[in-house]
């Protein structure tokens, strides 16, 4: 496609562009009519334009799509790692199946026994009020990282971003034990040639 392309194939390109550059990520299940437009046929057509104008559009496998920023607000993208942390965590010590996690509802208690259980490494965090926490939440629903549905949220696909930031952790974690390891044996091995 050229810029001097007809542009009607495009449809909701405004709209689309418009919730990516705030932020937001299209979900396949949720925002349905745009997610077939930037997999259809016109897919090539929507990077291209989206390069054209600075963005670059990733989506991902695990049915999801988003604007890479370089500039991000940390402190914000910060809290909503804590918040998915806290959340995959309490679900883990729960027995819950992490990667089914679309199907998880939070409900009302839920969200506030999170908030109470962990309000000493919140308030840490600079998250030391009701009303604070609350923005956070706003944030990730704003971000469609997670969906309220009556009183209860869902998460969304774009969590996969923040599960995949686990596990590199853990991986780098797993990688640094070794290395720890390796070190020991090696300074052991050192010990006895004295």
């Amino acid at each position: 496609m050229s810029l001097s392309s007809d542009l009607n194939n495009l449809k909701h390109v405004g709209e689309i562009f418009d919730a990516l550059a705030s932020g937001r990520h299209i979900d396949a299940s949720q925002d349905s009519v745009w997610w077939m437009q930037l997999q259809g046929e016109n897919k090539d057509d929507y990077e291209l334009l989206f390069n054209k104008l600075g963005k670059k559009l990733v989506v991902d496998p695990h049915g999801f799509a988003y604007f890479d920023f370089d500039d991000t607000n940390q402190k914000a993208a910060q809290q909503i790692v804590l918040l998915f942390l806290l959340i995959f965590r309490r679900k883990h010590e729960n027995g819950a199946d992490l990667l089914k996690f679309t199907s998880w509802e939070l409900d009302q208690s839920f969200m506030e026994e999170l908030f109470e259980q962990n309000r000493k490494l919140l308030e840490d965090e600079g998250v030391d009020s009701d009303n604070k926490w609350n923005r956070i939440v706003n944030k990730a629903e704003s971000l469609a990282f997670m969906v309220k549905r009556g009183e209860s949220y869902w998460l969304l696909n774009a969590a996969w971003r923040v599960l995949n930031i686990f596990e590199e952790i853990a991986s780098s974690d797993s990688e640094n034990v070794e290395e720890d390891s390796l070190d020991s044996v090696n300074e052991g091995e050192d010990d006895d040639a004295e």
